[in-house]
């Protein structure tokens, strides 16, 4: 009789649970173990003497109910009163807050310099001092951009003079609408060791922008010129030249960089007669303003002054400053 009673009370009893398990199913319960441990979690199910749960760490879990001592089921957050309806007051006007004006971008400076000088010196078999210095100005405003270039090479090999050198051309770029812009450029010089005391140019002409990217741009122009030469025998050359040129600039990485000018002036009255211009630079920055420049220059002329070379070929190394 008394077994009997005991099995009904622990029928009782889970059924009990049970029911308890199901009221609670997905609320948050706490669960106090045999073994003093609290595990927390919302309720999934209960039965076959089991309870499973979703702790939110380490995720579904099952307890056997014969270890769990207690639990306590977390009371469900109070559900606010519904807000009573809005009145609808006429709206007063806003006050709009003054607004700081936004900075103004810096503007593109106008002026840029360029200077750069270089030495070759040897002593031994053969002593050579050669110097070479370039100083560049560039000013630009709205579509109007103007280029001062001055370049200076002199130098002895064995006390024997084998450089003395001076040209200075200025260029001046007005962009027109599109890609095309106008130019005109003039130039200046003397050349000792090609026996030109005097030369000087002018010409104008047409210029279209191939490539105008931000890492690579290439530019052509095509126009007339005229140049002078004065030899140091009093002969005098004076020619009208078509000039067809192009010039590009790569930056290859931010640090390393190649620019490069070609020019070709065939003669207007003589097909026969021609001259062209090629310049080449590389450079390394070492700084953001100081770079190390290598220069290749070649000047040809097909027709020049008694005793004199057609081809003038150099090369020079420098160390810059932009600023």
């Amino acid at each position: 009789m008394r077994s009997s009673l005991d099995r009904f009370l622990a029928l009782l009893m889970s059924a009990g649970l049970l029911a308890m398990g199901f009221s609670v199913q997905g609320q948050q319960v706490t669960l106090k173990l045999s073994n003093g441990d609290s595990v927390s979690g919302a309720m999934l199910l209960e039965t076959n003497g089991t309870v499973r749960l979703r702790h939110v760490l380490i995720g579904e879990i099952s307890i056997a109910a014969s270890n769990i001592t207690s639990r306590t089921v977390s009371a469900p957050p109070p559900v606010p009163p519904p807000a009573p309806p809005a009145s609808s007051p006429t709206p007063s006007p806003v006050p709009v807050a003054h607004q700081p004006p936004a900075p103004k971008a810096p503007a593109p400076a106008r002026w840029v310099f360029d200077i750069q000088a270089g030495a070759d010196l040897g002593f031994g078999v053969a002593d050579r001092q050669l110097y070479n210095a370039r100083g560049k100005a560039t000013y630009s405003k709205d579509r109007l951009r103007n280029t001062l270039d001055g370049m200076l090479a002199f130098g002895k090999t064995d006390g024997i003079k084998s450089a003395d050198r001076l040209d200075v051309l200025m260029k001046t770029d007005l962009e027109i609408g599109g890609r095309y812009f106008l130019y005109n450029l003039g130039g200046v010089g003397y050349d000792d060791l090609r026996r030109i005391n005097l030369r000087y140019e002018t010409g104008p002409g047409l210029g279209y922008h191939l490539i105008n990217k931000q890492t690579f741009k290439l530019n052509a122009e095509i126009g007339g010129h005229y140049q002078v030469h004065q030899y140091r025998n009093r002969a005098e050359s004076e020619s009208f030249f078509y000039r067809v040129a192009e010039d590009s600039v790569w930056q290859i990485t931010p640090k390393l960089a190649v620019d490069q000018r070609f020019e070709f002036f065939p003669g207007v009255s003589d097909p026969g007669q021609f001259r062209f211009r090629f310049e080449g630079n590389l450079r390394y920055s070492l700084r953001s303003n100081i770079y190390l420049n290598l220069t290749a220059l070649d000047s040809y002329d097909n027709t020049p002054g008694p005793g004199v070379a057609k081809n003038d070929v150099q090369l020079r190394s420098s160390l810059g400053l932009k600023f």
